[in-house]
């Protein structure tokens, strides 16, 4: 056993804890109201009744109505109330966040505390466990965790700032996190950890996004009632329910559909014979440097080709100038489907603010979609940014 291991773990094994209190939690409704909006159509205002693999159970003006999940894109949460100040910070093995009041283990289970309920998940889904200090938003500890940890890792508090100890993590209780280290088990004080990175493998998130009180998960199947709110084998208190994003996982962003077809020919015809400006003319895809949508920035004249992928029905996004809101510069932008055009915009100046014009196409029976950006007469134009183009089943 290395000796600073055990220097730390005997400087972390104070059976001194102070617990933090469960936060008071909103009471659960009967009938939440949410908005739901379809695939095609407006959205819908009402009461929720219950979701299951294949329906959405709604009551509008006291009236309910069951909706095939395929026909719904979102189920938005109205009237949620304000977010509040959470303790803990969790981290799934494909990518989740949840938050809570605290953290334990119950057997094969992880354990969030939240409001008046509680989050329950398989233990071996929890990759990373961070407590948080009161307005701490990110835990210093986490810029310091190592790349390629070969055990579980728990961060200890130390009068310098903090320490990791390379160990298997066998529990966590409200008291102690139990460690074993080199054939010992040793049970280390809560009030001494800072956090727990658990050695795990990653796994591929769900096709479907959910937004909860103070996080966001993916699952392949989602259960919702008053009684009951089930993602795959995670189980969530009712009235944590945000929102559900059903197209994230029937959707293909733009980005990744291969062109079929590009033509550019630039407003001097000559630049586009050289390699280096030929590139620059030609479109690109700039990919978003948080979580949001890739953009792909088009510049005229630009005729692209792609192939719908196969069961699409629609097509989304956005159209904004590529320059300033003040600059005067025209461009035109259509689309065509199999040869027919569907959609035509020209773009200019919009004084200080210049809002994106949003597509939404029927793709129908439709096998090719073509987007044109093309010069206004007398006008040298500007490049067209298409903001999270994606096709959606």
């Amino acid at each position: 056993m290395r000796l600073s291991a055990l220097l730390v773990i005997a400087l972390a094994t104070s059976p001194w804890l102070t617990k933090p209190a469960a936060a008071d939690g909103e009471q659960p409704a009967a009938l939440m109201e949410v908005r739901v909006e379809p695939v095609v159509g407006e959205a819908i205002r009402g009461r929720l009744v219950g979701i299951s693999d294949n329906r959405i159970e709604i009551v509008v003006n006291g009236s309910k109505q069951s909706l095939p999940i395929d026909t719904v894109r979102r189920i938005v949460r109205e009237r949620a109330g304000q977010a509040r100040p959470l303790a803990i910070r969790v981290t799934t093995t494909d990518g989740g966040r949840l938050a809570g009041d605290d953290f334990f283990q119950e057997g094969a289970l992880g354990v969030v505390p939240l409001g008046e309920g509680r989050i329950e998940l398989p233990i071996q889904r929890v990759r990373r466990v961070a407590w948080l200090a009161a307005g701490e938003a990110e835990p210093p500890w986490l810029a310091d965790v190592p790349e390629q940890a070969a055990a579980d890792l728990v961060a200890v508090r130390r009068e310098e700032g903090h320490a990791f100890v390379e160990c298997a993590v066998a529990g966590v209780s409200g008291e102690h996190v139990t460690v074993v280290l080199e054939g010992e088990t040793i049970p280390v004080a809560r009030a001494k950890v800072l956090g727990i990175e658990w050695l795990r493998e990653e796994a591929a998130p769900g096709g479907i996004a959910v937004g909860v009180e103070g996080g966001l998960l993916s699952a392949k199947t989602v259960r919702w009632s008053p009684e009951a709110f089930l993602l795959d084998d995670a189980r969530l208190p009712p009235e944590s329910l945000r929102e559900i994003d059903y197209a994230v996982g029937r959707t293909t962003p733009l980005a990744d559909v291969q062109p079929e077809n590009v033509a550019v020919e630039p407003f001097f015809g000559a630049l586009a014979k050289g390699k280096e400006l030929a590139a620059f003319f030609a479109p690109r895809t700039v990919p978003d440097e948080g979580d949001g949508p890739a953009t792909l920035i088009v510049r005229p004249q630009t005729v692209i080709t792609w192939r719908v992928p196969t069961e699409s029905r629609r097509f989304r996004g956005a159209l904004v100038r590529n320059v300033s809101a003040e600059a005067d510069a025209l461009v035109e932008v259509s689309l065509a489907l199999d040869g027919d055009e569907v959609f035509r915009r020209r773009l200019g100046p919009a004084g200080d603010t210049e809002e994106p014009v949003a597509v939404d196409l029927d793709l129908a029976d439709g096998r090719r979609l073509t987007l044109t950006i093309d010069f206004v007469a007398g006008d040298i134009g500007c490049g067209v940014r298409l903001v999270g183009g994606a096709f959606e089943k």
